[in-house]
C-alpha cells in the first residue's frame, strides 16, 4: 500500500491576520485610552484614526496578498511588489491629507499607528511561526527515487 503524503496546508494569510488582528485589537483601546490621557480629546482621537488607519493597511495588504498567491512564482513576487507599492501610495496619501489636518495631533497619530504596527507584526510573525509550514517536499514513498536520481 503507498503512503500519499498530506495535502499541502492552505496559504497562510487567514491565520497569519488572526493571530495579527486579535492583539491588535486588544492593544488598540489601551493605545487610545492612554493617549487620551495623555493628550487630551484631539490626542485621542487622533489615536483612533491612527488604529483605524494602520489595522486597514496590513489587513488590505494580507487580503490583496492572499489572491495573488495562486499564482506562479514570478507572478507572486511581481503581485507582492505590487502589494508593497499600493501600500506606500496609501501610506503617503494618507500622511499628505492629513499633514494639514489642524484638528489632528499628529504626535498622538504617529504613536498610536506606531504601538498598533508593532504589535500587528509581532502577532503576525509569530502566527506564521506557529503554522510550522513544510518548507521541504515529504517524499511520496520510503523507496521513491529521490530527485537527481
Amino acid at each position: 500500500m503507498t503512503e500519499h503524503p498530506a495535502p499541502a496546508p492552505a496559504a497562510p494569510f487567514a491565520a497569519m491576520l488572526r493571530g495579527a488582528l486579535v492583539p491588535s485589537l486588544v492593544a488598540a483601546p489601551i493605545v487610545v485610552i492612554a493617549l487620551w490621557v495623555a493628550r487630551g480629546s484631539r490626542g485621542g482621537l487622533a489615536a483612533l484614526l491612527a488604529v483605524v488607519v494602520t489595522i486597514a493597511f496590513f489587513a488590505g495588504g494580507l487580503a490583496v496578498m492572499k489572491r495573488v498567491t495562486n499564482a506562479n512564482p514570478l507572478s507572486l513576487l511581481t503581485g507582492a511588489l505590487a502589494v508593497y507599492l499600493g501600500q506606500v501610495l496609501f501610506l503617503g496619501i494618507v500622511i499628505i491629507s492629513l499633514s494639514s489636518a489642524s484638528w489632528l495631533d499628529g504626535t498622538a497619530f504617529g504613536i498610536a499607528a506606531l504601538a498598533v504596527t508593532l504589535v500587528w507584526q509581532v502577532g503576525q510573525v509569530v502566527a506564521f511561526v506557529r503554522m510550522r509550514k513544510n518548507v521541504y517536499d515529504v517524499p511520496a514513498s520510503p523507496g521513491a527515487p529521490e530527485a537527481g536520481e
